[in-house]
């Protein structure tokens, strides 16, 4: 699984169980399982069907996200910022031997900023000035002082 979905589903794992005050609790490991099927998936249809089996077997988290939607945008702006401006991550490597002794190899990683994700992010957060499709009035020169030039007086 890519490096970024993994962290993202953890984290939206992570939020849900930090909420004290709501009893919703999910497999990491089948939202995983999902993202996976869906990656390996090519046929819409079983995609749909993933999709609804899913649903139905998480039927509360569903239904969280729902009650929630400031949730998941937070969450995907938070995602989308970070793209943006880009930092680094520790990747951990876990091998274990042939005698069953684990070792454990943790690597930074450094990742660009998203010059796309950066535009998205201003486009939609400061529309007044970064948007592509701008309304500004226009601006028209004040002439009066050469009228009489040109025009005669």
């Amino acid at each position: 699984m890519n490096q970024k979905r993994k962290q993202a589903v953890h984290l939206l794992a992570d939020v849900i169980d930090s909420i004290d005050d709501v009893k919703v609790k999910s497999d990491v490991m089948s939202l995983e399982q999902l993202s996976e099927a869906f990656l390996n998936e090519k046929d819409p249809e079983k995609r749909k069907q993933l999709a609804a089996d899913f649903k139905r077997q998480h039927e509360e988290l569903h239904e969280f996200l729902n009650d929630n939607p400031e949730l998941v945008t937070a969450e995907v702006e938070r995602a989308l910022l970070s793209a943006a401006l880009g930092g680094e991550y520790v990747d951990e490597e876990i091998r274990i031997a042939s005698n069953g002794r684990r070792s454990y190899r943790r690597t930074k990683k450094q990742i660009a900023p998203n010059a796309s994700a950066a535009l998205s992010y201003l486009q939609n957060k400061d529309k007044e000035n970064w948007s592509p499709n701008p309304k500004a009035d226009p601006e028209l020169e004040d002439t009066s002082e050469i009228e009489g030039d040109v025009y005669g007086e």
